[in-house]
């Protein structure tokens, strides 16, 4: 038997699941849903059983964010913990102020805090030595402040400090040198999808990491880092997508996820 790499990985926002107690009337498609998620992170980062910790999120980001405060509420941010638009602007609720209160606290109490102590106890493991919180990205999306949309590049990693992975204004997750080590690995494995066009592995930009980094990070058991890829490395055209991957799609997604596992095979030596 292989033996699992000292890692810690997190997929927070895999799920599509709706809870049965919401009963406020959600205005999404299953397909809307899927895509305001991290896309069939679910087969990506599917290393259960070849890492020490894995855990991962059933619920759909949409009913429920996990990489946010649970102080970060609507109407101040549809963005927040539970969402009222979408990333693309889209209307979730039937209702303006989306969400009904018990549906919310109950959407807290039953997955947000479960799953946050569950990483908790899973980085006090004495055999993991660092936590990837994993997570893919739009190709374009929002900027700063959401004002603009951007290009993003076809990785990035997040360790709350500047773009070469130095501290800046805030104390960081994970070290400068793990950070630079995961970069290199990452653009060695993946050097054929590099283009001209487009920026190829960054740090911090166009995110630094969120809650999960942040928080856990500053609980300083281990080191954390939050890692995104660029959905247009492993997605189809939207006119092939289904609500699942079709086989041919499962197998280009297992032949990405093995270069990924290759990448952490070298990370962790």
């Amino acid at each position: 038997m292989t033996e699992k790499l000292p890692i810690l990985i997190s997929v927070p926002h895999a799920g599509m699941k709706k809870p049965a107690f919401i009963q406020t009337t959600c205005l999404l498609t299953d397909m809307d849903i899927l895509l305001d998620g991290d896309t069939w992170t679910d087969h990506l980062f599917a290393f259960n059983g070849r890492v020490e910790e894995f855990h991962q999120m059933d619920v759909s980001r949409i009913f429920l964010d996990l990489n946010r405060e649970e102080t970060d509420l609507p109407p101040l941010n549809p963005d927040g913990i539970v969402k009222t638009r979408t990333v693309t602007g889209k209307k979730v609720w039937d209702t303006p102020s989306g969400l009904r209160p018990l549906e919310r606290e109950k959407l807290i109490q039953d997955y947000y805090l479960p799953y946050h102590r569950k990483l908790e106890k899973a980085a006090r493991n004495p055999k993991v030595k660092v936590a990837i919180d994993c997570h893919s990205m739009l190709d374009y999306g929002p900027g700063n402040k959401l004002i603009n949309w951007q290009h993003r590049p076809l990785f990035c990693i997040g360790n709350r400090g500047t773009t070469s992975g130095e501290q800046g204004d805030e104390d960081l997750t994970a070290p400068v040198e793990m950070v630079v080590k995961l970069k290199r690995l990452l653009e060695k494995k993946f050097q054929r999808y590099k283009t001209d066009s487009q920026q190829f592995v960054t740090m911090n930009d166009p995110f630094k990491g969120g809650f999960v980094t942040r928080h856990h990070g500053a609980l300083g058991e281990i080191p954390w880092i939050q890692l995104e890829v660029n959905r247009n490395l492993y997605l189809p055209e939207r006119e092939f997508m289904n609500l699942q991957p079709s086989e041919s799609q499962k197998q280009k997604l297992g032949e990405f996820r093995e270069m990924l596992y290759d990448v952490l095979l070298s990370f962790s030596k």
